[in-house]
């Protein structure tokens, strides 16, 4: 019997289902992880300028010229806010996620039961029914219903969907119910390929900063011996 052939009427069976949780064919959160909090605060006070500014502050102290040791605090203060804003910006792009629905109604040994989304397997049979969210990429094989697939593609206009026809993650049911078997899970939905794509995080390439970490590089060198002397 073709695994694929699933009847919508009945659904996957329990050993089905433990089949494809073994096989790793499960919608398990795939979501893109950011920079940890720890590595947040690394990245910002373990620096070559913090570091020279740490050497010219200890001389100075030794030196017994506490004065001129105020300039310490402005290097606090930016490392602090430097470490604040990537936090808060990480923060909200952890919470960034196109699905909003958390539950989703399925047909497994011929019953309907609701379960969460990371429970999902492949070749799951899902109903939807107007107002719901499409959480897991699958093919229509019973019903017809119009969908909103604004938040994915942009296009306002609901679009017919009947037997057949793919139903994209993150979309929503406007009219009509239908029965639709998964085809993709976890980070093969096209909606986490799109959180993927938000939430990537691109290195700045500055023309402007690659040109002052040239030049505290080669202060660095320098200012100590020239301090000694």
């Amino acid at each position: 019997m073709n695994e694929r052939c699933i009847s919508y009427e009945q659904g996957l069976t329990s050993d089905q289902v433990q089949t494809r949780i073994a096989k790793g064919q499960v919608n398990l959160d795939m979501g893109v992880t950011t920079k940890s909090i720890k590595q947040i605060v690394k990245d910002n006070v373990l620096t070559l300028f913090n570091l020279l500014n740490i050497v010219l502050a200890l001389s100075l102290f030794l030196v017994g010229s506490f004065k001129n040791m105020l300039f310490m605090g402005v290097i606090v203060t930016n490392v602090l806010i430097g470490i604040y804003q990537e936090i808060s910006a990480k923060r909200t792009i952890d919470k960034l996620s196109i699905i909003s629905s958390q539950r989703v109604h399925v047909i497994r040994d011929g019953e309907k039961s609701q379960i969460h989304i990371n429970e999902i397997v492949m070749d799951d049979i899902v109903c939807l029914q107007r107002g719901e969210q499409i959480v897991s990429d699958s093919v229509v094989v019973e019903g017809k219903c119009f969908v909103n697939e604004s938040l994915i593609t942009g296009e306002s206009d609901p679009i017919c969907k009947e037997s057949g026809d793919m139903l994209l993650s993150g979309s929503y049911l406007v009219s009509g119910e239908c029965r639709a078997q998964v085809v993709h899970v976890g980070i093969e939905n096209y909606a986490s390929k799109i959180s993927k794509d938000a939430k990537y995080v691109k290195k700045v390439n500055s023309e402007i900063m690659f040109t002052f970490k040239k030049i505290i590089l080669f202060i660095s060198f320098f200012i100590v011996p020239i301090g000694v002397t």
